[in-house]
C-alpha cells in the first residue's frame, strides 16, 4: 500500500490538489466558526475547545500535506485518511457512540482517498469505519460507552461538528463528480481511436540484458515508470523512490537536477552506472547505463553508430514539424497584417503599434522555426532543392521591404547597392532564407544609426549575394563558433539567438555546391558573403519574356 499511496500524491495534477487543500481549509474554518459560537454562548466549557482542538488536526493535517513540501508528499495519502479515520473513532466515543451524529465523520476518509486517487485506501478506511462503529455498538451495549449521552464539554460541539462534517462531505463528493465529468469531457474531446501515449513511453523496447535502464521520475524523486535492464534492482518499479535504488554518497538530487546532463553514480547493489537525465515539464526522463556490462558487450565502433542512428531518426521527427509549426505563425502573422493596414477599419490609437510588433515578431519566430526545420531536413538528407533562375536583387528587395520596420526600430538603415538584375540558378525559398537570417543577424547586432549594405553581383560562373554591416564584429574564434548549428560566438553581447542564423546559410550554401565567406573585424563590422551558381542566359530569357 505505501507504493500506491506515493504514487497517487505524486501523479495528482496541481489544480485537483489545490481544490482538496482548499476544502481542508473549509473545515478548519468552520471549526473556527463552532469556537466562536461556543465563546459567544452561555455555555463555556474548557473541554469544549480541547474537543475543537482535536477536530482541526486532520483539517490542518490535509492542508500542510497537500502544500508544495515535497518531503511530506511522499507521506501525504496515509497520514490524512488515517488522521480523518482516528478523529471519527474519536468523536463517536465522545459524542454517544453507535447514536452520535458524528459518525458521518466515518464518511469523509474514503471521500479523500478517492479524492487522492487511492481506491484501494478507500476501500481500507470504508472497512476500518465499519469496524469501529460496530466496535461502538458493542461496547455501547455492554455499558462501556454511554448510549447516546455525550462526554461532557463535548455536547455542545457535537451537532455543530455533524453539520460541518455533512457540508465537508458534501464538497468531497461534488469534487469527484466534477472530476468525473472533466474526465467524461476530456476524453469526448480526444479523436476516435488516437492512442495517447505517455511522455516516458519508449518507442522502441530496450532488451532485458542489454545493461541499459530507462526511468521516468516525478520531481518528487518518485520512479513512474521503468522498462529495460533491471541492473540488479529486482524490486525497481512505479512506486519506488529514486533514493532507494541509489548509494548513500549518491543523492537523488544529482540525477534530478541534472538539467539534461550526463554523469556518473552508484547503485545501491554497488555498480557503477552512467547516467543521462532529461528534465520536461511532468518529471525526469533518466537513463542509466551499467558501464561495466557495456564496456564489455558493445564495441566503441557500434556504440558510435546508434549513437549517429538516434541522432538521425530524432532530427528526421524534428524535419516532419514543418506544417504543424508553421500554419499557426503564419496565421498569426496574416491577421496582424490585415489589422496593420486597417482592412477591417483603423483600430484605437493606444493600439495602432501593436499589429506591426506582432507581426515582426511572428516573422522573426517563423524564420527561427523554418531554420531549425531546415536544418534537421538537411541532417536527415531530407532536403530537396528545387533550382531554377532566381533574380537575386529582387529577392534582396523583397526581404528588405519585410524587415524594414524591424530595422526601423533598431534605428538601422537597409541598402541595396546592386542596381541591376542578378540572375543565380538556385532554390528561391533557400534565397530567401539566405537574405534574411543575414539581414536579421546584422540588424541585431549593428549600432543605432548605422546602415547595412545588400549587394549581389556575377563574377565569373558564380553569382555572389553579400551583406555587409559596421557593428560589433567577429573574431577567429566568434567566426568558427558562428557556423557551428546552436553556438554563438563572444559577440552576441547578451543578444537572444538560437545560433542558427550562419549555420544554415552555410548549409543552403553547401547543398548549391557554394559556400560562405566571412570577413569581420571586431568593432569594425562584419562582411558575408554567400556564393551561388550563376544562372545561364539561355534559362533566364525564359523568364524575361514571361515576365514581360
Amino acid at each position: 500500500m505505501p507504493n500506491e499511496s506515493h504514487r497517487g500524491i505524486n501523479m495528482l495534477p496541481q489544480k485537483q490538489r489545490q481544490r482538496l487543500r482548499i476544502i481542508h481549509l473549509g473545515w478548519l474554518a468552520m471549526v473556527v466558526a463552532v469556537a466562536c459560537s461556543i465563546l459567544v454562548s452561555r455555555e463555556r466549557e474548557a473541554l469544549s475547545f480541547a474537543w475543537l482542538g482535536l477536530a482541526a488536526l486532520p483539517g490542518l493535517t490535509g492542508y500542510l500535506l497537500l502544500g508544495p513540501d515535497r518531503l511530506l508528499n511522499q507521506f501525504a495519502p496515509s497520514f490524512l485518511v488515517i488522521a480523518w479515520t482516528v478523529f471519527a473513532a474519536f468523536a463517536l466515543a465522545l459524542s454517544g457512540a453507535a447514536m452520535s451524529p458524528l459518525a458521518v465523520l466515518f464518511v469523509i476518509a474514503p471521500l479523500v482517498a478517492l479524492s487522492l486517487n487511492n481506491s484501494s485506501m478507500a476501500a481500507e478506511a470504508s472497512i476500518f469505519g465499519a469496524g469501529a462503529y460496530f466496535v461502538a455498538i458493542l461496547l455501547s451495549e455492554i455499558g462501556i460507552l454511554p448510549m447516546g449521552e455525550a462526554v461532557p464539554g463535548f455536547s455542545s460541539v457535537a451537532r455543530l461538528l455533524a453539520f460541518a462534517a455533512l457540508v465537508t462531505c458534501a464538497l468531497l463528493v461534488w469534487y469527484l463528480a466534477r472530476g468525473q465529468e472533466q474526465l467524461v469531457a476530456a476524453a469526448a474531446d480526444q479523436p476516435p481511436l488516437a492512442e495517447v501515449s505517455h511522455p516516458a513511453k519508449a518507442t522502441i523496447p530496450v532488451p532485458a540484458d542489454s545493461g541499459v535502464l530507462l526511468l521516468d521520475v516525478t520531481p518528487d524523486g518518485m520512479i513512474r515508470g521503468a522498462d529495460g535492464d533491471r541492473l540488479g534492482l529486482p524490486a525497481i518499479g512505479a512506486g519506488t523512490l529514486l533514493r532507494d535504488i541509489l548509494d548513500a554518497s549518491t543523492p537523488p538530487a544529482k540525477l534530478l537536477t541534472a538539467s539534461a546532463m550526463a554523469g556518473e553514480a552508484v547503485l545501491a547493489n554497488g555498480r557503477k552506472i552512467a547516467f543521462c537525465a532529461t528534465p520536461y515539464e511532468g518529471g525526469t526522463h533518466i537513463v542509466l547505463v551499467d558501464r561495466q556490462a557495456q564496456e564489455g558487450k558493445v564495441p566503441p565502433v557500434d556504440a558510435e553508430t546508434r549513437a549517429r542512428d538516434a541522432v538521425r531518426q530524432r532530427t528526421a521527427f524534428f524535419a516532419s514539424l514543418g506544417h504543424d509549426l508553421k500554419t499557426p505563425l503564419n496565421a498569426i502573422i496574416g491577421y496582424a497584417d490585415m489589422m496593420r493596414h486597417g482592412v477591417r477599419g483603423p483600430l484605437p490609437e493606444a493600439y495602432q503599434d501593436y499589429p506591426a510588433i506582432i507581426h515582426d515578431s511572428g516573422q522573426e519566430l517563423l524564420l527561427m522555426v523554418e531554420d531549425m526545420l531546415d536544418l534537421a531536413k538537411a541532417d536527415a538528407d531530407r532536403y530537396r532543392l528545387e533550382p531554377e533562375p532566381v533574380d537575386l536583387s529582387a529577392s534582396a528587395l523583397s526581404v528588405i521591404r519585410q524587415l524594414e520596420n524591424q530595422a526601423e526600430r533598431a534605428g538601422v538603415k537597409l541598402r541595396l547597392k546592386a542596381d541591376g538584375e542578378v540572375w543565380a540558378q538556385a532554390d528561391a525559398r533557400a534565397v530567401r532564407q539566405i537574405w534574411q537570417n543575414l539581414v536579421s543577424n546584422a540588424i541585431k547586432y549593428s549600432d543605432s544609426g548605422s546602415a547595412i549594405v545588400l549587394d549581389a553581383e556575377i563574377s565569373g560562373n558564380a553569382a555572389i549575394l553579400s551583406v555587409a554591416d559596421k557593428g560589433a564584429g567577429m573574431s577567429e574564434e566568434d567566426v568558427r563558433l558562428a557556423l557551428e548549428p546552436f553556438a554563438q560566438g563572444g559577440n552576441a553581447r547578451g543578444v537572444k539567438g538560437t545560433g542558427l542564423g550562419l549555420a544554415v546559410v552555410k548549409r543552403f550554401a553547401e547543398l548549391h555546391g557554394g559556400q560562405i565567406d566571412i570577413r569581420s573585424t571586431l568593432g569594425k563590422g562584419t562582411r558575408v558573403s554567400v556564393t551561388l551558381p550563376r544562372a545561364h542566359d539561355a534559362d533566364v530569357e525564359p523568364v524575361d519574356d514571361a515576365a514581360q
